[in-house]
């Protein structure tokens, strides 16, 4: 138990990514440990997935009154949200934490930068999941005193890992040797007209390397065009009995007892859980150089299909080899200090 009321404003899945696994498992481990808390989903679904925004604003409206709160938690990436959750905390007087899973000032228009600007000048504290990102946000004139680099990796549950996968997928992998594992929160191509979580790069990996066996998954495809381009591809290669997209909702860590590799080839990215997730597990990974990543991961130069390639035949060929992980990091202890800590 503690003395600080506690309230985490975020969303918990579907759909399936590192800021909603994050969230949920924060908010489990929380409740194990006997941490008084309050969580409000500011995401909440409908029967067809969709946000009810009628809940949303009665959430905003009702539950963010801050009265009875000590500390705010926000787990979202909205620079608006969070401006709001900022102006409304002042009337009350609550200490402020936000996680940034994601950080990329580059692409703030006018108004963001502004509301970026009220943010950091305010007393909000900031928990970064790297140094890389806490050099990103010192950079853009944030104090170093209110960032906490704070690895939002925690190790999944038992129930995660537990749980019954389509039978589609089990035959699947049970069936095929070698198999490789990639996800993504959504299917879709950035402004550069790169594939933001490398599907296409793994489609390439699969056709040069016939010994493996992929399994992509991926909840949510933000461009059907793309999608169907991709699966053209698979088509023409003639790689569809080794190529699985899974377009659901799935635990990918029910997934790692069948996986011999796992990769997260992105192009862009602020640390990826699933690789954490995958060395916790004792899964090799190998995972693009666009942002710091988890001990024991190989890294290879972002959209260099070569390498690429290259790294995943070598892991393949030393499956033996010692999976290096830094579990001292992955504990809810670390939050709770953080949110115990006197200001």
């Amino acid at each position: 138990m503690n003395s600080n009321n506690l309230l985490i404003l975020g969303t918990v899945p579907p759909p399936i990514g590192g800021v909603t696994i994050h969230t949920l498992r924060l908010i489990s481990n929380l409740d194990k440990s006997d941490y008084d808390y309050r969580f409000v989903n500011l995401r909440p679904k409908t029967k067809n997935n969709n946000i009810n925004f009628i809940k949303y604003l009665n959430r905003i409206l009702m539950d963010l009154s801050f009265k009875k709160y000590n500390i705010i938690h926000y787990q979202l990436n909205n620079i608006f949200e969070l401006a709001l959750i900022v102006i409304i905390s002042r009337l009350f007087n609550n200490r402020i934490i936000t996680t940034v899973h994601s950080f990329r000032p580059e692409l703030f228009n006018s108004i963001e930068k502004f509301l970026f600007y009220l943010i950091k000048s305010s007393k909000v504290e900031f928990v970064a999941p790297t140094d890389t990102i806490k050099n990103s946000l010192i950079n853009k004139g944030l104090k170093k005193e209110k960032i906490k680099v704070l690895n939002t990796f925690l190790p999944p549950s038992e129930s995660e890992i537990n749980k019954k996968l389509p039978d589609e997928i089990v035959n699947f992998v049970n069936e095929r040797d070698n198999i490789v594992v990639a996800n993504a929160s959504k299917l879709y191509k950035d402004d550069l007209d790169k594939d933001v979580y490398g599907l296409d790069m793994c489609i390439e990996a699969c056709v040069s390397i016939p010994e493996i066996n992929f399994v992509f998954c991926v909840p949510l495809i933000k461009d059907e065009n793309y999608f169907k381009h991709c699966v053209n591809k698979i088509n023409e290669y003639n790689v569809e009995d080794r190529f699985m997209i899974v377009n659901q909702n799935i635990s990918l860590v029910s997934l790692f007892k069948y996986a011999d590799l796992f990769v997260r080839p992105t192009s862009t990215d602020s640390f990826g859980i699933s690789v954490a997730e995958a060395i916790s597990m004792g899964i090799p990974a190998i995972a693009s150089d666009v942002c710091e990543r988890t001990k024991g991961a190989v890294t290879f130069q972002s959209r260099n299909i070569k390498e690429f390639i290259t790294k995943i035949e070598n892991a393949l060929g030393n499956k033996n080899s010692d999976i290096v992980e830094e579990s001292s990091t992955y504990r809810i202890e670390k939050y709770i200090e953080l949110y115990n800590k006197e200001v």
